[in-house]
């Protein structure tokens, strides 16, 4: 069975922009004290980061997987669930594996997180996630991402048609014609 390349560039792009929109990268480039630099991973270990973003991946691959067999079924290509599975335990490996790598996720929020609070900051939510009620929150917080992801779908399907129709009484409000297609 052939797979074409441009199945796995589809996916691939798709889920970075899943990525970046759930964790967006960019900060510049800028020495950060080694002491706090040291402070932030710990921080980020401790919240729980990494499993927040290997779940959203997860749950973005869940997601566009169906939407690609069906694509692509169109053009009267097969994808076998096999080839899925291949393909799902690909990407999410490598997204485990790239997230503390040198270069990866970890390194490149540090320097938002350096930005946005001081070394002291970064202690007292070190000590806050060492305690019983933060590690309660860092243990709960990919539960709470998961379930987050579907009541936001769900917001989303319940939002569009209200959107579509506010949207349409504004531009007529303004003067333009809405033409609505048969179905």
């Amino acid at each position: 069975m052939k797979i074409y390349i441009a199945v796995v560039k589809t996916i691939l792009c798709s889920l970075v922009f899943s990525l970046l929109i759930i964790n967006p990268a960019g900060a510049e480039v800028k020495t950060i004290n080694p002491e706090k630099k040291a402070a932030i991973r710990k921080l980020i270990e401790l919240t729980g980061l990494k499993e927040v973003v290997i779940l959203s991946a997860d749950s973005v691959v869940d997601r566009i997987f169906p939407i690609l067999k069906k694509a692509i079924a169109k053009d009267n290509q097969a994808v076998t669930e096999a080839v899925l599975a291949i393909m799902k335990t690909t990407t999410i490996s490598l997204v485990k594996r790239q997230i503390s790598s040198q270069g990866g996720l970890v390194d490149r929020v540090i320097p938002i997180y350096d930005r946005h609070y001081t070394h002291n900051e970064i202690r007292g939510l070190i000590k806050f996630y060492e305690s019983p009620l933060g590690k309660k929150m860092a243990s709960v917080r990919p539960e709470i991402t998961k379930e987050g992801i579907v009541v936001a779908e769900q917001w989303v399907r319940y939002l569009e048609p209200l959107l579509i129709k506010a949207i349409e009484k504004s531009l007529e409000k303004e003067g333009y014609a809405i033409i609505k297609k048969e179905p």
